[in-house]
């Protein structure tokens, strides 16, 4: 699938499962569409996963937002390394909002230290880009 077919069948999943999490991610979705922005089947299909398993209960929203924080990520710096900068500074971009919102929530949810992922990913970042 191309990117325009993916980004048609997030906006596709967020109609049929409407939710809270479809709501937040219906309109960045279609942001997203209009600038023509990259995305991966790997990616895509991670957010259509997530938003059925909202939808149905099976996965909590903070949960929702660290799996794609993880996967914008991921895909970030590969974009960057491929030389794609835009897409990739986009991406990286997302994965800092979605961990933004997974950590506020966390703190909410669970008497854990969610600050033990900001290394992990801090690192993942220097690791892959330094030269």
């Amino acid at each position: 699938m191309d990117t325009k077919e993916l980004r048609n069948a997030i906006a596709e999943t967020c109609e049929n499962y409407d939710s809270l999490y479809a709501q937040l991610v219906k309109p960045i979705n279609q942001i997203l569409i209009n600038i023509d922005a990259s995305i991966s089947e790997d990616t895509a299909n991670k957010i259509i996963e997530n938003l059925k398993l909202f939808h149905s209960g099976d996965k909590n929203i903070t949960e929702c937002h660290f799996d794609e924080s993880e996967n914008f990520l991921k895909e970030g710096i590969q974009l960057l390394q491929k030389g794609d900068l835009a897409n990739g500074a986009l991406q990286v971009y997302g994965a800092g909002l979605n961990f933004a919102s997974y950590n506020l929530k966390f703190r909410g949810l669970k008497n854990d230290n969610p600050y033990n992922n900001f290394e992990k990913n801090f690192s993942l970042i220097i690791d892959s880009l330094k030269k």
